[in-house]
């Protein structure tokens, strides 16, 4: 994988992560545009590199969660650790499918933010009853894949510009 493209990619989607998706929210549910971008690279990247590049994403996102009583490694191993499961399973799929994307990405989200909001829940007691851990995961992995294809289809349209070499088809 070339890095200064993922950089300049990584940058591009942190910056609409900030922007964008914030007024994009119902309620306050939010898409995570960051952890399609690290799906992107588990589907369709190198072994090693797609890893790290999901970490390196999770840590921004954790960078950027900071202010708002966020820990530093929570995303990053969470969006590491769903990146590796991807990776391992990713033979099975048909990855440039949007049916494809979308599940894969509802069922990561699903358990990223189940173990983030676990976690907040559990580290300030009472900080949130549990009913609204499990629905505030629900609503924003349900909202990060239906945002997946679309996100998908143009990140696989700019496939150059991604810093991911092209992979042999199964």
């Amino acid at each position: 994988m070339r890095w200064m493209p993922f950089a300049i990619v990584a940058i591009m989607i942190l910056i609409c992560q900030t922007t964008i998706v914030q007024v994009m929210a119902i309620q306050s549910v939010r898409p995570n545009w960051m952890f399609v971008l690290a799906i992107y690279y588990a589907l369709w990247g190198a072994w090693p590199d797609a890893a790290i590049a999901a970490w390196l994403l999770g840590l921004a996102v954790d960078l950027t969660s900071l202010g708002n009583g966020g820990r530093l490694g929570l995303y990053a191993f969470s969006f590491g650790a769903a990146a590796w499961a991807i990776i391992k399973i990713r033979s099975v799929f048909f990855r440039d499918h949007a049916v494809t994307q979308f599940a894969v990405t509802l069922v990561f989200s699903l358990a990223v933010e189940l173990v983030v909001q676990g976690y907040r829940h559990w580290s300030v007691f009472g900080a949130m009853p549990e009913s609204r851990v499990w629905a505030s995961a629900f609503f924003t992995a349900v909202y990060t894949a239906v945002c997946a294809p679309y996100l998908h289809w143009v990140l696989f349209r700019m496939r150059g510009w991604t810093g991911v070499r092209p992979a042999a088809r199964f």
